[in-house]
């Protein structure tokens, strides 16, 4: 019945000035309803920052512009010099964070948060302070907040209706933002590019981002839009270019490292190839410039890390030797932790040839595979004989032995030559 009645003073409340009074007290009620924001008003203060909140090194730079330390020390700082009444309002109100209020709130924490900055370039002891409690680095990260605070409300419009997940960045979606960011750039200049930033941290494919830059800038290549503010775009996906191909420099320690290793190499497969793909570059411009030299320099880390695996082999493959009268001489088994950076290494060795080619290192990737499946069959091939040669503790040890070259085959994607080693094996031993 309150429902009811609410609705029916909402709608009426444009032409009817009963219906105005009458909806001014529902909306008392309606608040009276709720819990105080309490300890939730600083997340909802700084929701327009969530989606560019994370922990260091935990996100690409697309994805991060504050860490939840910075917006402590933003809330601490509001809280205890620039604007106490303000705080103590948020955590008083009783209205959801989706409320029209919330807008207001942030525009006025984003003048206190401008004065506060203002004042400390000011003031010499006041922009020590500044740079003890945020980092000598501070003032681009507080600017970038202001605006988002101040621009609250236009970036919620403009993002209505955007998916939080978007798989494939349509023509009609495309459409839709760069008309938004049109309205932005009359209404809400600074918060202009923040919009393609949003859009481009609920693609999938954030290279895919280039489809609205080309539309915006009525350019398919760089010569021009690399010089404008939609510049930022650019440098945010090459920053996360470079972000995953400095990960490609640790080779992974085991099975679930390397396939997370992978995981990376795959995203930056996907950046390098998908910035070209979606626009043009060129070599010789700045853009392309950094490119082609985070390409050269991530394809130079790969294949030093696929040239570790005849190494993890020497130390992961429990390979027989032949000695001088042709006797099958077994190996020691390898320990535990040798086996499982072989079995990563090769893992991440065979899948490489998904994207081997996008990423330059076809040629070492099909030398270097060829040349330790050729080692590991070889091995197999022995202790088959080895098994069938030998008795007791031997042969266990042997059985043992041929269990771990067919895992190890199987990491390497060779599975029909795995499941052959076993059979063999097994016939071996009856």
């Amino acid at each position: 019945m309150r429902a009811n009645l609410y609705g029916a003073a909402q709608a009426g409340a444009a032409a009817d000035p009963a219906s105005q009074t009458m909806l001014q007290l529902f909306d008392e009620l309606e608040a009276s309803l709720n819990e105080p924001a309490g300890d939730l008003a600083k997340a909802w203060m700084f929701e327009p920052l969530r989606a560019l909140t994370a922990e260091p090194d935990k996100a690409p730079p697309s994805k991060f512009r504050f860490s939840p330390d910075d917006l402590s020390k933003m809330w601490g700082w509001l809280g205890r010099e620039l604007a106490q009444d303000l705080v103590e309002e948020a955590r008083k109100c009783r209205k959801p964070v989706s409320d029209p209020v919330w807008h207001e709130l942030r525009r006025r924490a984003a003048e206190a948060l401008a004065a506060g900055v203002a004042k400390a370039e000011r003031v010499p002891k006041d922009m020590v302070a500044l740079d003890k409690r945020f980092g000598s680095d501070c003032r681009p990260m507080l600017h970038d907040a202001v605006t988002l605070l101040q621009s609250s409300e236009n970036l919620a419009l403009a993002m209505t209706d955007i998916p939080v997940v978007i798989e494939d960045f349509d023509p009609a979606l495309v459409e839709t933002v760069r008309a938004r960011h049109e309205i932005l750039i009359e209404e809400a200049p600074e918060a202009a590019v923040w919009l393609l930033m949003l859009v481009m941290g609920r693609l999938t494919s954030p290279w895919q981002v280039f489809r609205v830059v080309e539309k915006i800038g009525r350019r398919a290549d760089d010569l021009v839009v690399s010089k404008t503010e939609l510049a930022a775009i650019g440098d945010s996906v090459l920053a996360d270019t470079g972000y995953f191909a400095a990960k490609l420099k640790h080779p992974p320690a085991d099975r679930a490292e390397a396939e997370s290793y992978f995981g990376v190499f795959e995203r930056y497969v996907g950046y390098s190839t998908g910035m070209v793909q979606e626009f043009g570059i060129r070599k010789d411009g700045r853009w392309g410039r950094s490119l082609f030299g985070l390409r050269a320099e991530a394809s130079s880390n790969v294949e030093k890390v696929m040239e570790k695996v005849p190494l993890a082999l020497d130390a992961g493959l429990p390979e027989p030797r032949r000695g001088r009268s042709g006797r099958i001489i077994p190996a020691q088994l390898p320990p535990t932790e040798a086996i499982n950076r072989a079995s990563g290494l090769l893992y991440f060795l065979f899948r490489a040839r998904e994207h081997a080619n996008a990423a330059a290192i076809a040629s070492a990737q099909k030398r270097i595979y060829e040349q330790v499946e050729k080692r590991m069959l070889e091995a197999g091939k022995m202790l088959v004989d080895l098994v069938a040669g030998s008795t007791g503790q031997s042969r266990v040890s042997a059985e043992e032995a041929l269990g771990i070259v067919a895992d190890l085959l199987d990491a390497a994607g060779s599975n029909e030559a795995a499941s052959l080693l076993r059979r063999r094996g097994v016939a071996a031993a009856a």
